[in-house]
């Protein structure tokens, strides 16, 4: 009977040495796991709203006269992501190669796709311009749209003079930049 209490006895004091070591190791444990994930994941990329914000409001600040100006999330084989602030209209393009997804963040602004290039020229990287497309479709966007433009197709942005329009692009299966 004294054995059989003495068991008893054990059995608490040992588990609560158990509950107070696994209480001080799980933090522990917890912490060293996910630093280890955050260093063993290559290629992962995190933009904080807080990071995106900033970067948005810091292009709204730099763009000027300029057309389009952007900051680049990420480059990876296969493929690429922007924040891209455009302040006017630039002539249509077409990819031969690529496919790009738009996610409007800021502004208004309406999309030209589809129809053909007018004084089509050719450019590097597998990209054609023109000065205008004929027999498009005319989409308004505006923040929380998105969209897909599949490759070999015409498309533009037109924008209204002073009213800037930003966008996260993702590009898909994007030519090599050039090296200057």
């Amino acid at each position: 009977m004294l054995a059989q209490r003495r068991g008893c006895m054990q059995a608490p004091a040992q588990a609560s040495i158990l509950l107070a070591i696994m209480r001080l190791l799980l933090p522990l444990a917890l912490i060293a796991v996910t630093c280890a994930l955050a260093d063993e994941v290559p290629g992962f990329v995190e933009w904080k709203a807080a990071q995106f914000n900033e970067a948005a409001d810091l292009l709204e600040k730099k763009i000027g006269k300029e057309k389009m100006i952007f900051e680049t999330i990420g480059n990876w084989k296969g493929h690429s992501v922007y924040l891209v602030l455009r302040g006017a209209t630039s002539p249509p393009e077409f990819h031969e190669t690529e496919k790009d997804v738009y996610i409007i963040q800021r502004g208004k602004a309406t999309f030209v796709i589809g129809g053909e290039l007018v004084d089509e020229e050719k450019r590097p990287r597998k990209q054609r311009r023109g000065s205008s497309i004929r027999g498009g479709i005319k989409r308004e966007l505006a923040p929380g749209d998105i969209i897909h433009i599949p490759e070999m197709t015409p498309h533009q942005l037109l924008i209204n003079a002073g009213e800037p329009f930003m966008y996260i692009l993702i590009h898909f299966d994007e030519e090599p930049l050039l090296k200057k």
